[in-house]
């Protein structure tokens, strides 16, 4: 991926995701979740693929010193330019490069909503081990992947009779993205190849369903028609999110690591 993939979307990205129904719904779900897992208050903080910095201001708002970064100029202009990111370190950095900085430094490093999915097999095994350089024992990870199973996607694609479609997160070479007239691949990753891709270095403490009922963002214009729709699939997740075993079906699931 080239740094100016998300560069043209990065003006219009809380628009379309950040302020949208079902990305503000997600987003409240990995944060209900991580508090659950994690404290923030006076931890160094690593945000990988941070976009317009929604969740690096939340992060500041826990007690965290933030330094986040994204391989965008773009988004990392306009994450600058909001009031609320005034006191937040902000750095253009891909995820690929994050071995240039400090070592033992971040007692947390985050990624949210399929930033590492842009990271292909050789990729992510770099970058856990440039994670284990930047941080000492029982210091934390904490993911939010796109899965291989979302079942949305598998009944909304079969149902427009786009077969191949339904089953793309199950291709293990990637597949092919268009935003912006630039093409990249997408990699997506079940819990169990993220637990054994780290479990050298990391114990998994947690994995939780994202999405599990309130459907990936492309469905948001179906969505915002149906208010009364849209209050049962969330009470619906709020019900589910307990239940690891759904985290694989869902849109996303957080997996949060312990370093040993």
């Amino acid at each position: 991926m080239q740094p100016q993939t998300f560069d043209g979307y990065a003006q219009t990205y809380d628009e379309h995701f950040t302020h949208s129904l079902i990305g503000i719904a997600q987003r409240t779900q990995v944060y209900n979740q991580l508090l659950k897992s994690i404290s923030f208050n006076q931890k160094s903080v690593l945000e990988i693929n941070c976009g317009t910095g929604e969740d690096a201001s939340w992060l500041v708002k826990q007690g965290a010193n933030v330094l986040a970064t994204d391989i965008s100029e773009g988004m990392i202009d306009v994450a600058r330019n909001k009031p609320t990111n005034n006191s937040i370190n902000f750095k253009a950095l891909a995820a690929q490069d994050i071995s240039s900085l400090a070592p033992n430094t971040y007692n947390i490093i985050f990624s949210n909503f399929g930033g590492l999915n842009c990271l292909n097999l050789n990729e992510i095994q770099k970058f856990r081990n440039d994670c284990t350089q930047l941080q000492y024992k029982s210091d934390q990870l904490a993911f939010v992947i796109m899965s291989t199973k979302c079942w949305w996607e598998r009944v909304y694609f079969s149902l427009k009779n786009e077969k191949p479609k339904s089953i793309r997160r199950q291709n293990n070479d990637g597949v092919e993205t268009n935003i912006n007239d630039i093409h990249f691949k997408t990699y997506y990753y079940s819990p169990s190849n993220l637990k054994e891709l780290f479990k050298e270095n990391y114990n998994c403490i947690n994995v939780k369903p994202i999405g599990l009922f309130i459907p990936p963002s492309y469905l948001e214009p179906y969505i915002e028609k149906r208010n009364r729709l849209f209050g049962v699939l969330k009470l619906l997740d709020k019900l589910c999110a307990r239940f690891s075993v759904f985290s694989n079906y869902a849109d996303h699931y957080l997996i949060v690591f312990e370093k040993k």
